[in-house]
């Protein structure tokens, strides 16, 4: 199963591009990608207003390919507005809500267990869990994932700890149609060995056919030919590098929204080498 945590591009003027996020929603969907997941952390959900991500959560419903799925992460560090996104994408036709570890408000495993139980409760949503604490500050720890896939529309969890002892705890725990989802483009394969089922990916924004073929294929050989990319979309914080891999890609991504600022020159020669990398390694010269 392969998700595409999906760039958000903008015009020149720093207004977002739907030309450009059309093209992008149907370039996934041919290349075979299950979904995309719109406004997650690689879509820069907290530099948009209200008003520009409700009309985005609205234009990916209406010009999304039929069949291409989509979920819509909804979650933020304050209840009432992630219960309000939420019912919203619902209404909207999103299949699941990607609900975060709340953020800079740090609680207890406790907390984290009421929170989500409270949010699935409330609005009825297929919730997936997103377990960053590179970005939140807070582990959510797999008892707790555990703990929460016995309510019965948690129905996954997106594991960006890049721990395997965590991936493999959480497997063992839950139902089998529990989805474990990696939130780490590197992780994918090994989690996959330990019974996860898919990714939401940064990098299938740039080789969204290869990443499906890995993931489908469970190949070793597109695993270390895509890797150099792995790792070069990381070297700054993400979506700093993807949106730059994506303008070398022939997509138009517009001016970077504050605070986040084009990627050094190391960091633009990495990803080069690794785009460069990936071509060779699969053939596509």
């Amino acid at each position: 199963m392969v998700w595409t945590a999906l760039v958000t591009p903008y015009d020149e003027e720093g207004r977002i591009n739907y030309d450009e996020y059309a093209r992008l929603l149907e370039e996934q969907y041919r290349a075979g990608v299950d979904g995309v997941l719109v406004l997650g952390t690689t879509g820069e959900a907290p530099s948009l207003s209200e008003d520009e991500k409700l009309s985005l959560y609205e234009f990916a419903v209406r010009n999304a390919p039929k069949g291409l799925r989509l979920m819509a992460g909804s979650g933020t560090n304050n209840l009432k507005k992630t219960l309000f996104w939420t019912e919203k994408v619902m209404e909207l036709g999103y299949e699941y809500a990607l609900v975060v570890v709340p953020y800079y408000l740090k609680t207890s495993q406790e907390g984290l267990y009421r929170y989500f139980k409270v949010v699935a409760e409330e609005t009825g949503a297929k919730i997936l869990l997103y377990n960053v604490p590179g970005r939140t500050g807070t582990n959510m720890l797999p008892e707790t994932v555990i703990r929460l896939s016995r309510v019965p529309n948690i129905v996954g969890v997106k594991e960006a700890s890049g721990s395997d002892d965590a991936v493999s705890e959480i497997v063992a725990g839950t139902p089998e149609d529990f989805l474990v989802l990696s939130g780490d483009d590197s992780k994918t394969l090994p989690f996959l060995s330990l019974g996860a089922h898919g990714v939401i990916s940064v990098a299938s924004n740039v080789f969204p056919s290869l990443v499906v073929r890995m993931v489908r294929e469970r190949s070793r050989k597109l695993h270390h030919a895509l890797f150099p990319l792995f790792k070069a979309l990381f070297l700054e914080p993400n979506p700093i590098p993807v949106r730059w891999a994506m303008e070398r890609m022939g997509y138009r991504m517009g001016p970077y929204r504050l605070p986040l600022t084009e990627p050094s020159e190391r960091t633009k020669e990495a990803l080069d080498l690794a785009i460069a990398y990936v071509k060779k390694a699969a053939g596509l010269e």
